[in-house]
């Protein structure tokens, strides 16, 4: 069964490009006989009034969408104040609606600006599965009564197979039936997959329903004035139409519904009324109630970044522009998507006649030629681009300022197209201030592109390529129009266009499978573990010495300058802590694992990783848990002398009064002494009957302790016991790895050890010394924490059967360290779990590891 959903989840993309293939089939079959000009005139008929009309009814659509996320908070048993729930709403539903999977889309909006505001992931899972109800509602309810009062069921029935439409009312009104009867009578709740949901009471059910009623109701008279000042479609006819559309757009999985929404909506009503007002109503209806609000945030987004001080000091774009923030990088690419469809579906059609005129005298015709084939060059680029800025790439913010200035020059010159230019140039006066989200180091030409995208990108060329054959159908084809060059030559300047839109792609696919690499995992050489050690040795923290063990991948940043460690199982790429080197390219690297991974068919985890890169892994699309705590004593502070360090002080005495004496060796002198410390180690892990752990534990390797320097513990002039030592250059932080023993040794022996260590690093001049994790430690024991902490606890105080959590834990609160979290950042839900045991057998070395020593 996972199989197939894997498999499923794949085929997604394809199976969404073949639908909207055939939509576009759908779509031309039904308008063949009508011309380009048709459409054009019906949409420069609209008058501004009616349009004006339509954006307000658009505005209040989104208003009536945020009483699904009001109704949805009082269902999960939240609240926050109605303006940040308006802007959460409108953010997630200006995406959703525009790059379709609304439960992923808008759920990651929602999550990210929710928890932001400390709600709980079981409360936002719940307000999203209760917004994605209302609307199914909603649309069956008015689908099944708009039939059952429709005066012309043959507009439906007549293009639809026999009994398909019957048996569509049948299952919508079973549905009500039975959610109906739910709500009504049972009051149990109901379990998914370990997710418990309370069934909402009658009274939260009805408002749930009133409010996806008002939302779809507007939201269809935006369409439906175009439509009715074109062909006059009653209302209750209209309506059936559109929810059967708005559903089969939904189904479809492709991004907005678009091209099926349309063809679906063409294919039932074009039998009754005139295709190309049907279009312009469409388009209309895309226009205002799709693309308008993308720069409607993208205009709170100026004021944000500009400062209008008049602007931003009003409460309520206040809290606006601190939430839409966040959601930058994904507003522009939509809208990069959109400026490069507008650009390829101008260049596919005729130019307007009276500009032409105009253009005879002001512009010379090969500038017109030019500026014809650098418009597709442009909106090909944009497209390419608008994946680059959802990643953040730094290269992408001059090259989308390049592209959008030529796409805005190639507007004017190839046919005086002010609206686009006017369009691309808000666009650009929108992105000029944004530079500081534009901070990852990649390449674009190496840039990975996702499935889906390739998919929208897909659907856009098609879309603009079978625009101009469209037309220019009426245009008989000869050989000589593609060596025409007329001022009133548009068909010969798009079959030109096209090849150039055709190279430019080929090209740029040609260079990603030559250039491409084969990706064959190799562990680091030894000059490979040279260079990671020089950057552990300048980090802020001892942890990336775990590199040198030389049992993990390292994967580098284009500069080299930093790194990433990571181990693989069959499910998941687990990267050993944050990413090591300089910090801006953190991301770059986070980023890497991530596509590196997708591309084998794994997902990625992040083990100890500390609170300062959490945005990182949400940006990810990750989720945390807490493992622990990570004990930091401050070494300046640290001493032996006092009451409150009287047990420590004693036993170090009591120990160098038996004859034990500390020592430290450095690196270029531990050759010298291997052959003793691999007896030591051999006889400890004999007696301690275990294996060596690995991952995130170093283990016994001649070429590991090599590198560092030891710490021994010596009696009678014999060592008794070791540990290496991981240091730092800027002597921020010190700390050690393997501590190992004779098995008769003096009680207390590895208390001495570390106190002398701490000792020493003071005098050494170190600020911190890190006595490693106490797993468990530290989780959040109120009575609402999430179940992950109350596992946790139970285990860290009734788990000594295992392991001693709680005695570690005291054991390394005696030397009163600075505790500071550590965390799991995985793939939320079920996927947390699996990904920890993924972790735990990485370490353990197979699974029967995990439940042994």
């Amino acid at each position: 069964m996972v199989e197939f959903k894997n498999t499923l989840h794949k085929l997604t993309p394809a199976i969404s490009l073949v639908l909207f293939t055939v939509a576009i089939l759908v779509v031309y079959h039904e308008i063949e006989v009508y011309h380009w000009r048709d459409i054009r005139h019906a949409l420069h008929a609209f008058p501004v009034s009616l349009m004006t009309m339509c954006a307000a009814l658009t505005l209040f659509s989104y208003i009536a969408l945020s009483f699904y996320d009001y109704l949805a908070l009082e269902y999960a048993g939240e609240s926050l104040p109605y303006r940040r729930v308006l802007f959460t709403s409108f953010l997630s539903y200006a995406i959703s609606n525009n790059v379709g999977h609304a439960w992923l889309s808008g759920g990651s909006m929602r999550y990210r600006l929710y928890s932001g505001w400390g709600m709980p992931g079981v409360s936002i899972a719940k307000v999203v599965l209760f917004c994605t109800v209302s609307y199914l509602l909603g649309a069956v309810t008015i689908m099944v009564g708009g039939y059952a009062f429709s005066p012309d069921r043959n507009l439906i029935t007549d293009r639809l197979p026999p009994g398909s439409v019957q048996t569509a009312i049948m299952a919508g009104t079973i549905l009500l039936i039975t959610w109906w009867a739910i709500v009504a009578f049972y009051r149990k709740p109901l379990t998914i997959k370990g997710f418990c949901l309370e069934v909402p009471g009658f009274s939260l059910a009805l408002r749930q329903l009133l409010a996806a009623l008002l939302d779809l109701l507007l939201a269809s008279l935006v369409m439906y004035l175009p439509l009715s000042h074109f062909t006059g479609m009653p209302f209750g006819d209209f309506l059936v139409l559109y929810i059967f559309a708005q559903l089969a757009g939904l189904i479809s999985m492709v991004p907005g519904g678009i091209g099926i929404f349309e063809g679906s909506f063409i294919f039932l009503a074009s039998g009754h009324y005139s295709a190309p007002h049907i279009i312009a109503a469409l388009i209309i209806y895309r226009a205002v109630y799709y693309f308008m609000p993308l720069l409607l945030a993208g205009f709170m987004l100026a004021a944000y970044e500009l400062r209008v001080q008049r602007i931003i000091e009003h409460r309520l774009v206040s809290t606006a522009i601190n939430v839409i923030e966040s959601a930058i990088p994904q507003i522009f690419s939509i809208l990069l998507m959109l400026g490069g469809g507008v650009l390829l579906f101008s260049g596919a059609t005729p130019a307007l006649k009276d500009r032409l005129g105009w253009m005879e005298y002001l512009i010379p015709l090969p500038v017109m030629e030019l500026s014809h084939l650098l418009g597709s060059v442009a909106g090909v680029a944009l497209l390419l681009l608008s994946q680059a800025v959802r990643r953040r790439i730094d290269a992408a913010y001059f090259a989308t300022i390049a592209m959008l200035a030529l796409g805005i020059v190639a507007s004017l010159g190839k046919g005086l197209d002010y609206e686009e230019a006017m369009f691309l140039g808000i666009m650009l006066a929108l992105f000029i201030p944004v530079r500081k989200f534009f901070y990852r180091k990649s390449a674009l030409l190496q840039l990975e592109l996702s499935p889906q995208w390739l998919m929208l990108a897909a659907i856009v060329v098609l879309g603009s390529t079978w625009l101009g054959f469209f037309s220019y159908k009426h245009v008989e084809y000869s050989s000589e129009l593609w060596w025409q060059f007329a001022l009133h030559g548009d068909a010969s300047r798009f079959l030109r266009s096209l090849v150039v839109i055709l190279i430019v792609v080929t090209g740029f696919t040609g260079y990603r499978l030559l250039t491409r690499p084969a990706l064959t995992l190799v562990l680091p050489t030894s000059a490979e573990l040279d260079k990671a050690e020089a950057i552990a040795r300048q980090s802020s923290e001892t942890s990336p010495h775990l590199a040198l063990t030389g049992d993990k991948y390292l994967l580098w940043s284009q500069s080299g300058r930093s790194f990433l460690m990571f181990a693989v199982t069959n499910q998941y790429w687990v990267s050993m802590g944050n990413p090591v080197g300089i910090p801006e390219e953190h991301d770059e690297l986070a980023w890497k694992l991530r596509t590196l991974a997708d591309r084998h068919d794994a997902k990625i985890a992040f083990y100890q990783v500390s609170k300062n890169h959490i945005p990182l892994y949400l940006d990810l699309g990750l989720a945390l848990i807490k493992l622990g705590e990570e004990a930091r004593v401050p070494l300046p502070s640290f001493s032996l002398e006092g009451n409150k360090r009287s047990g420590l002080r004693h036993s170090y005495n009591r120990q160098q009064r038996e004859g034990l004496s500390f020592e430290i060796v450095p690196s270029s002198g531990v050759g010298a002494i291997l052959p003793e410390l691999q007896i030591i180690s051999d006889r400890w892990m004999e007696d301690k009957k275990a294996r060596e752990k690995r991952f995130s534990l170093g283990f016994f390797n001649a070429d590991y302790l090599r590198r560092c320097a030891i710490a021994l513990v010596k009696k009678d002039g014999c060592i008794i016991a070791f540990a290496n030592l991981w240091e730092l250059e800027n002597k921020e932080e010190l700390s050690i790895d393997l501590m190992r023993y004779e098995p008769e040794v003096p009680h207390g022996l590895m208390e001495y050890l570390l106190i002398s260590l701490l000792l020493w690093g003071k005098e050494q001049g170190y600020q911190w010394f890190n006595l490693g994790m106490a797993p468990l430690s530290g989780l959040e024991q109120h009575p609402l924490a999430p179940l992950w902490n109350k596992i946790g606890n139970t285990i860290f105080r009734f788990g000594n059967e295992f392991y001693n959590f709680e005695g570690l834990y005291q054991y390394k609160n005696k030397f009163d360290p600075v505790w500071q979290p550590r965390y799991l950042a995985a793939p939320a839900g079920l996927s947390m779990a699996s990904a920890l045991l993924s972790v735990t057998t990485i370490i353990s070395g197979n699974l029967k590891g995990v439940f042994t020593k």
